[in-house]
């Protein structure tokens, strides 16, 4: 049997970033709940009560102190849920039954919500996937995809029909630019700048601008695109990435990019690739290639290197972490031996 990890993270000075709008409507969620079945008040909902500060602290943390009734957090909810997911996964190192019930501690809330008129929908409702079985394997594995792989994807892209141009500009910009999937389907031409090879002014979580930047395979890749849209009749629409829907064509959503990033993954055999993996590799990749934290923490858009030290950053192993020393002490007496020269 592996041993539990325990991660000591929410500490009284986490806490205290909760924003008090955020305390008070969960406040009166858990007050109307503990009227009605007072004699679980200091097990089972001191249990939720807790789940939901961790949510609430994450939240804090990576977006904020967005409110929980806001517009902005019912449009991004289930990016949201699935970065909170992965966090509990990778940094909490909570097993799927844990995580399925911390899930189910934001659902609840949302649900009292609802009846009482709060929001007008459940903002993840059967939206986001429960695995069964919930003891042992993550809800959302992490892949971190190694330069073979990427070659892989992009070469098998290129040549295979099943996928279209569309899906080849999906994944190299992605990789590019490590943006989230929320920026990616906010592309637009008028954003385009082809020479810089940028996207400026992209509005991204809680309306923050940033940029998408990308190098000279998807700066041909757009070009190629760009000319193929002046063929299509009726298109006049402002989106990079598009779908035609009862003869009109339409920007594509969040949801279809990532169903044709999960087709994407079937090139890997990986059933469950998702944006966030592409994300997590190209940080990855960047920090793995150059050593840099604080550059893979820039391109991440994260205001705290601490972040994408953990939940961007591939663990080592200590065979590996014992490989890059050996090689470092070799460098080292490389170049004194050169200098002796």
């Amino acid at each position: 049997m592996s041993k539990i990890q325990r991660i000591r993270y929410f500490t009284k000075e986490k806490k205290a970033l909760i924003s008090k709008e955020n305390r008070k409507k969960y406040d009166k969620y858990l007050n109307s709940n503990i009227i009605k079945n007072r004699d679980v008040k200091d097990t089972t909902y001191k249990v939720y009560s807790n789940y939901m500060d961790q949510f609430l602290v994450y939240l804090a943390e990576n977006y904020d102190n967005l409110d929980l009734y806001s517009k902005e957090f019912i449009e991004e909810a289930v990016d949201i849920m699935e970065g909170y997911i992965q966090f509990c996964q990778d940094v909490l190192k909570n097993n799927k039954k844990v995580i399925n019930t911390k899930l189910s501690t934001v659902s609840s809330f949302y649900l009292w919500s609802l009846k009482r008129g709060f929001v007008d929908k459940h903002p993840f409702d059967k939206k986001l996937d429960r695995m069964k079985g919930a003891s042992e394997e993550k809800i959302i594995n992490s892949y971190y995809l190694d330069d073979e792989q990427m070659n892989l994807v992009t070469e098998t892209l290129k040549t295979d029909e099943d996928y279209d141009i569309q899906d080849r500009l999906i994944w190299s910009v992605m990789l590019d630019s490590a943006n989230r999937i929320g920026a990616i389907a906010k592309l637009t031409l008028s954003a385009l700048d082809l020479d810089n090879m940028v996207f400026t002014g992209i509005r991204e979580k809680r309306g923050y601008k940033v940029e998408v930047a990308f190098n000279e395979y998807s700066k041909e890749l757009i070009t190629e695109w760009l000319e193929m849209r002046k063929d299509m009749d009726n298109l006049e629409i402002d989106s990079l990435f598009i779908t035609k829907y009862g003869g009109l064509y339409r920007l594509m959503s969040k949801s279809t990019i990532q169903e044709r990033i999960k087709r994407i993954g079937q090139i890997l055999g990986l059933d469950d690739f998702h944006a966030h993996c592409i994300r997590k590799t190209a940080l990855n990749d960047i920090y793995d290639k150059t050593g840099d934290l604080a550059l893979a923490a820039e391109m991440g858009n994260h205001k705290s290197v601490e972040t994408t030290r953990s939940a961007y950053i591939k663990p080592q192993t200590k065979a590996e972490v014992r490989e890059k020393i050996a090689k470092m002490k070799q460098k080292m007496l490389d170049s004194k031996n050169k200098e002796k020269e």
